[in-house]
């Protein structure tokens, strides 16, 4: 497997995500049969660092490669990983367990509900880290949960 990135404006950490040979053989069949040359994954997580985070995966026709995502080779596709889901993929596998019904393609992502605040983190990934690690929690014993809408910043009150 190689890496590279697309762009210079992709994130600086490179992802660790691990797609298991038994994974990375069911994903060239499933890309073989779609007849297209070049076709690889791209890998992506919806909503990060909150607990609906969602990981995804869908094909990825060269035509619709996105710059600054980052590019991992397996031997028989490429896959492309969507820069801003890079730290939420962090220890990310991939695996396919094969069954008497065909099988099973899964996704383990333990830091994808977690937010992740670094020194640059913007406020409202500040704030969204306090919701979600210290506010969110108390809630969910209570069924609840909250999420930041929006920051609006007021001239008038600082």
């Amino acid at each position: 497997m190689s890496t590279e990135t697309n762009s210079t404006a992709v994130a600086e950490e490179i992802p660790n995500l691990l797609i298991t040979p038994n994974a990375q053989e069911y994903l060239h069949d499933l890309l073989e049969k779609q007849n297209t040359p070049g076709i690889g994954v791209r890998i992506f997580v919806e909503n990060p660092g909150t607990p609906r985070a969602e990981c995804c995966m869908a094909y990825s026709a060269p035509e619709e490669i996105i710059p600054t995502d980052y590019k991992q080779d397996y031997p028989d596709f490429p896959a492309f990983i969507d820069a801003p889901s890079i730290p939420y993929l962090r220890d990310a596998v991939i695996d396919y367990n094969k069954d008497r019904f065909g099988g099973q393609l899964t996704f383990r992502a333990p830091n994808s509900k977690v937010p992740r605040v670094g020194p640059d983190a913007s406020i409202e990934e500040r704030i969204t880290y306090v919701l979600q690690s210290e506010i969110n929690p108390g809630l969910a014993g209570h069924g609840g949960n909250c999420a930041l809408v929006e920051v609006v910043e007021d001239e008038e009150h600082g």
